[in-house]
Parts: C-alpha cells; sequence; structure tokens
C-alpha cells in the first residue's frame, strides 16, 4: 500500500512539472515577445539604383547685351562761332585729335597780351628782389610787386586755357556716336559738340539672381555667342556687390575685345559661365526630400539594408535631373518607395533597372 502512495506522488510531480513547463504560468509578456519583430517591415520593398560618383562641369547661362565701355559727351568749354568740325559721325577718332573748333576771334592777341604783361612784371619783381637782399629797396614795394607778379601769371594761365578752349579734342580713343553742333554756329559754353564712344572692348552687361551669383567669380573665363551666331571668348570683369532692390538681381559684366568695332553696341548676347564640379552625383530631381529640419537631401540603402537619409548640397538643376554633392563616392539611393520609409528603417531593397 506504502509503494502505491509512493508512485501516486511521483506521477503527480511529474505531471505538475509538465503543467510548469507549459508555460502556462509564464508572464504575459514573455510569451508574446517572438511577435515584437516587425515583420512588416522587413517585409517593405523598395526600389533603388547605384550611383557613382563622377566630376561635373556646370555650364550657367546669362541674358545680356552689349553696352560700350565708355560714353564721353564732349562740351565747349568758351564761348564762339564754329569754325570747324573735322569728324563726321561713325568715325574713329584718337586721343588728342580736334573734333570741333571755334574761330579764334581775339583770343590770340590776348594771349600774346598777357605774356608781355606777365614777362613785364617778373622782370621788376626779380629787380627788386635783388636791391631788397642788398637792402636798397622796401620791402613794402617788393610785395606789391610780387603781387603784380603773381596776378599776371593767373591772367596769362586764364589766356593760354582760353585758346586752348577753341579746340575740343578726343580724351579716349572712340568712335564719333553724334555731332549736336554745325559750322558757322554760335556756341556757348557747355553746350555739347560731340558724343564720343569707345566701344573696344566692348562690355556685355547681364543680370544674376541672388540665388546663382555665388557661381561666379571674377576673372573667370566665359564664351559669349552673339546674336549672330558667332562665339567670343571674355572674362568676368565685374560683379556688383549690392542687388538690385526692386528685380533682387546682380550686375555681371564680360570684357570681350573689339578691336575692329564689328561687334555693334545694344544687342543681344548670351553669357556662358563653365564651372566643373567635383564628385558629384546625377539623381531624378523628384527623390529629393527633406527631413524634419528642412535639410534637402536623399535616402539611401546602406549594405545592410538601412534606409539612411544624407543632407545634400544641389549645384546644378536641369531636365537631366539634379547634380548633388556631398555624397559617398557609391550609393545606393531609392528610387521607389523613399516617401514611405523613415532613417532607421529595415528594408528590402530590388535594383530598378528602369532607374
Amino acid at each position: 500500500m506504502r509503494k502505491k502512495s509512493i508512485f501516486s506522488a511521483a506521477i503527480i510531480l511529474i505531471l505538475i512539472g509538465l503543467w510548469v513547463g507549459s508555460g502556462y504560468f509564464s508572464d504575459e509578456s514573455e510569451i508574446k515577445q517572438p511577435a515584437k519583430i516587425d515583420v512588416k517591415e522587413n517585409d517593405f520593398v523598395v526600389k533603388y539604383v547605384e550611383s557613382n560618383a563622377s566630376d561635373f562641369t556646370d555650364i550657367f547661362k546669362i541674358i545680356g547685351k552689349t553696352e560700350p565701355d565708355s560714353i564721353v559727351e564732349l562740351s565747349m568749354q568758351t564761348n564762339g562761332k564754329v569754325k570747324n568740325i573735322f569728324f563726321n559721325k561713325g568715325d574713329s577718332v584718337l586721343t588728342g585729335q580736334t573734333i570741333c573748333a571755334l574761330e579764334a576771334q581775339n583770343k590770340y592777341e590776348l594771349l600774346e597780351a598777357a605774356k608781355a604783361n606777365l614777362n613785364d612784371t617778373k622782370s621788376k619783381y626779380e629787380s627788386q628782389l635783388s636791391l631788397s637782399q642788398k637792402n636798397f629797396a622796401s620791402k613794402n614795394s617788393l610785395i606789391s610787386l610780387k603781387a603784380d607778379y603773381e596776378s599776371a601769371k593767373a591772367e596769362y594761365r586764364k589766356a593760354e586755357l582760353n585758346k586752348e578752349y577753341l579746340s575740343v579734342r578726343a580724351p579716349i580713343n572712340g568712335v564719333i556716336n553724334d555731332i549736336n553742333i554745325e559750322v558757322g554756329e554760335l556756341a556757348e559754353k557747355g553746350q555739347i559738340c560731340a558724343v564720343l564712344m569707345d566701344s573696344n572692348p566692348i562690355i556685355v552687361r547681364g543680370n544674376v539672381s541672388e540665388k546663382n551669383i555665388s557661381k561666379l567669380k571674377i576673372n573667370s573665363p566665359t564664351k559669349v555667342e552673339l546674336i549672330g551666331g558667332s562665339v567670343l571668348e571674355g572674362n568676368i570683369n565685374y560683379i556688383s556687390n549690392i542687388a538690385d532692390p526692386d528685380t533682387r538681381t546682380f550686375t555681371v559684366e564680360v570684357m570681350i575685345d573689339n578691336q575692329d568695332n564689328q561687334i555693334k553696341v545694344g544687342t543681344t548676347a548670351e553669357i556662358f559661365v563653365s564651372s566643373l564640379i567635383k564628385n558629384s552625383h546625377l539623381i531624378p530631381s523628384s527623390i529629393l526630400s527633406l527631413n524634419d529640419t528642412g535639410d534637402i537631401g536623399v535616402k539611401i540603402i546602406s549594405k545592410d539594408n538601412i534606409v539612411e537619409f544624407i543632407a545634400v548640397k544641389v549645384s546644378n538643376l536641369n531636365n537631366e535631373g539634379a547634380y548633388v554633392t556631398d555624397l559617398p563616392s557609391t550609393i545606393r539611393v531609392i528610387t521607389v518607395g523613399q516617401d514611405y520609409v523613415t532613417a532607421g528603417d529595415l528594408v528590402n531593397a530590388v535594383e530598378d533597372i528602369n532607374g
């Protein structure tokens, strides 16, 4: 009977052990622990393309127009009757050549009289100075003669200028753009005789938005295509430091050689500026996205199929896509499904054969 009780007790202990081992009394969280693995995350499929960085030549175009290097209005410096006009509109002139001339009237006589007076007062002053140094003349008389001498010098210089003012000369090399007076006309001081234009070199001027002005540098080489199709080389010689308050654009100027004045002023021209951008990726612009802080970037897939967001710099945007920098040399960039995943997600990645 005792053996039977011992046997029964052993059976009961075995059953209790099996019951406890079954996990019936285990913590509920321990039972559900395997369900924490997000199967959907692992099963989500995104498509990607592998992109390799390369050097890219960015060509930036500016619409501009041709303008002269300088325009000078030549005005009369004294009154008088126009005696000669030595050039016509469109003629080329050199620095110092006379364009308009007035009748001399009494200008030469006044110059000779002023010169004679100057010589006389100079002689008297120097004589008195010699006597004064030997104490043979008073200092008061010396002061008076010196004042006469200085006045005579001023009158002579004025007479010289009046003689020089009879002729209006070109201050620069250029082309006569306009003649504003006629022979025989009574010209007045300040009246415009001619308009002189210097178009060698010629300037091509355009405007660049504040978004793109950082792409340009002084002395950067350019190619300029003229309205007739010819292409010339030049350099950026000026970039304004202040934006136009109305258009928020900056003025840019390119200087081009115009030795024979073949390029006409006021015509349309296109400026092309090339710059080399190293280690850039060409990606579809549609896959650019923003992170929570507003940075522009792309979503890529690591070698472990983890989604990563990398902020980028867009160096160029055109019909081919976006050229971006600040990325590793080789990346797997998501092309399909990037809107449905976030950084840190584990995904299934499939190469986009149409990408």
